[in-house]
């Protein structure tokens, strides 16, 4: 998106024909209402006329998404030191204009300037500003001209480069004091899904099942635990069945905030009639058999259960067997939502990772320098590294061992780190994962592995790989075909 001069955007509305107006919108990629135009036309009228200082008018971003999240803001113009949003309303309340900037405000905060924030309501001819005090005041739109004129504008090459999508993404396990103090928002599909939700477990007439279903990055363990605290703060008990080893995020929810969270094998010692909501977390992993057995006591009691999975992640052949998105999607009167919007993963990980598994799929990847490359020809000097890499704040994650029979990877697995199965549903800024030479290719150019494993490897790599948010480091040993591939990616 290029930014633009509202003199410029409105005169152009006001006189061109529709087909050049549209291309011309179309140039600086900007998406507007021709009625938000006319509410535009308005503040810019007022301005035009406090002041005849025609700079304030330049360097403004209209209608800016953020990539990833699709959170729009009307108008952006930003300083060295200060950011100034302006948005349009043709009619509005001040509780609504406080929710609206409050929220603004959340997501320009990771810039790390100071944001002053408006709204114009048109049919009003007037300006309300956020104050440091966290108020809705009115104020006159010579304040507005004001802070214009003093701001000193900042040029940029790209607007996206000053937002990372990641940092919106909040985890209820990695990071949860920030979740139990309401520090995120959720996403409008997020929002939309939530709302719908909440909906029909207000029905107690009947049983009621649901399903959320979205792969890494989309959210959905934050949408899941977050219709979990909203049931909660009405005062009503929610259980949540998580099919995996508990981790540190929701022993602390459990310890310290009282969250009834239980590990599937101890599901059958709940009374499910004691909670308005019971949750099966990463339900791709459940066993038919509990899966009918939750079904028939939540049928018995016209309870709520809420199914969240992503049948991707299924770690091995037994799971994948099970079919159990199949089994969930044929509970009677089930009402299922995808998430499809990614957030957690960048671009430039994303195409990576397609890449990686399905040698086919070829783009070209943006280098953003986010992902790192090493390879080793033995196991001792890969695993002296892997060590290293821990010790320089890396999440090193590796493939979980069988409990019966002694498996290749364990020769230089860290065993300190995290496995497969310890990081289900959990993220990291930076994740180092191991490819070793069983990894391979077939006709079809899919990843395989040849050797012996009881986990599926080529499962557990893509769990691994979808945990990070920001960087990822990819260590091979002694795998040129992997290697060549890799390179072939990185260097496009």
């Amino acid at each position: 998106m290029k930014n633009i001069n509202l003199l410029s955007l409105v005169q152009s509305y006001d006189t061109l024909e529709e087909v050049n107006y549209k291309n011309f919108l179309e140039h600086y990629g900007i998406t507007i209402k021709d009625k938000e135009v006319d509410d535009l036309n308005s503040l810019v009228t007022i301005l035009y006329d406090g002041t005849a200082e025609r700079s304030i008018f330049s360097q403004f971003y209209v209608s800016y998404k953020i990539p990833q999240i699709g959170k729009e803001f009307d108008l952006l113009r930003f300083g060295d030191s200060c950011v100034i949003n302006i948005e349009l309303k043709n009619s509005s309340t001040e509780e609504k204009i406080f929710n609206q900037l409050k929220r603004n405000g959340y997501y320009l905060s990771f810039i790390e300037k100071q944001i002053y924030a408006f709204t114009f309501v048109a049919d009003e001819k007037k300006l309300y500003f956020l104050n440091d005090e966290d108020k809705i005041i009115e104020v006159d739109f010579s304040y507005l001209i004001k802070f214009l004129l003093d701001q000193q504008v900042a040029y940029l090459d790209n607007v996206d480069k000053i937002f990372d999508p990641s940092d919106y993404l909040v985890s209820p396990f990695n990071s949860t004091e920030k979740f139990i103090q309401n520090e995120y928002f959720l996403t409008h599909q997020q929002e939309e899904l939530k709302t719908n939700i909440l909906t029909i477990i207000k029905d107690f007439s009947k049983a009621n099942f649901i399903s959320i279903t979205g792969s890494a990055g989309t959210g959905k363990t934050l949408l899941t635990y977050d219709i979990a605290k909203e049931i909660k703060k009405s005062g009503k008990n929610v259980l949540i069945i998580h099919c995996g080893y508990l981790n540190e995020g929701q022993m602390k929810l459990t310890q310290e905030h009282a969250w009834a969270i239980t590990a599937i094998k101890h599901y059958s010692g709940y009374n499910f009639s004691h909670y308005a909501l019971v949750i099966i977390d990463e339900a791709q992993r459940i066993y038919a058999n509990q899966l009918v057995a939750i079904v028939q006591q939540i049928q018995s009691m016209n309870g709520n259960c809420l199914f969240s999975y992503d049948n991707a992640q299924t770690l091995s052949l037994q799971e994948e067997g099970n079919n159990i998105a199949q089994k969930i999607s044929e509970i009677p009167s089930i009402v299922s939502y995808e998430l499809s919007e990614k957030i957690r993963t960048n671009k430039e990980i994303a195409s990576f990772i397609k890449m990686l598994f399905d040698k086919n799929k070829n783009s070209t990847l943006s280098n953003e320098n986010n992902i790192e490359l090493n390879y080793f020809s033995n196991n001792d000097d890969a695993k002296e590294f892997l060590s290293v890499l821990d010790d320089q704040g890396w999440e090193v994650i590796r493939f979980t061992p069988s409990q019966y029979n002694q498996e290749h990877h364990e020769q230089y697995a860290l065993y300190t780190a995290d496995t497969s199965h310890k990081v289900i549903g959990q993220e990291y800024d930076k994740v180092a994962v191991t490819i070793d030479r069983h990894f391979f290719y077939n006709d079809k150019g899919k990843l395989m592995y040849r050797g012996s494993a009881y986990y599926h490897p080529v499962k557990m790599l893509f769990q691994n790989i979808t945990r990070t948010r920001k960087k990822l480091h990819i260590v091979i040993i002694n795998n040129s075909e992997l290697l060549e591939r890799c390179l072939n990616i990185l260097n496009k």
